[in-house]
This record gives C-alpha cells, sequence and structure tokens, in this order.
C-alpha cells in the first residue's frame, strides 16, 4: 500500500514539474538605450586560395 501511495506522489510531482515550463510567460527586457546600441567590429584574416595562389585578405566582421 505504501508503495502504491509513494508511486502516485512521485507521478503528480513528475507531472506538475513537465507542466510547469510550459506554462511560463516571456520576459522581454527593454531598455533605454536600445537605439544606441553601438557594433563591435573588428577585422579578421582569411587566408584562400585563388587560381594557384593564395590570397590573404583583412576582412571586417561586426556582430
Amino acid at each position: 500500500m505504501k508503495t502504491i501511495l509513494l508511486a502516485s506522489v512521485l507521478a503528480l510531482s513528475a507531472a506538475s514539474a513537465a507542466v510547469a515550463p510550459a506554462l511560463a510567460e516571456t520576459v522581454v527586457i527593454k531598455t533605454h538605450d536600445h537605439m544606441h546600441m553601438r557594433k563591435h567590429c573588428r577585422m579578421k584574416t582569411v587566408t584562400h586560395w585563388r587560381h594557384h595562389k593564395k590570397i590573404v585578405e583583412q576582412v571586417k566582421v561586426c556582430n
């Protein structure tokens, strides 16, 4: 009898733990400075072959 009661309690707690994330809401945080965000750019060295010649280029990468 104790094992049946324990199993049912565990099943109920597992079911409620699975449902809770589905009911959670998405939180969006907006800051005052969202229009003044700056891009972080850096130079990346890219090496590749073109017509049997090694080409080394500096490419600007921004996020």
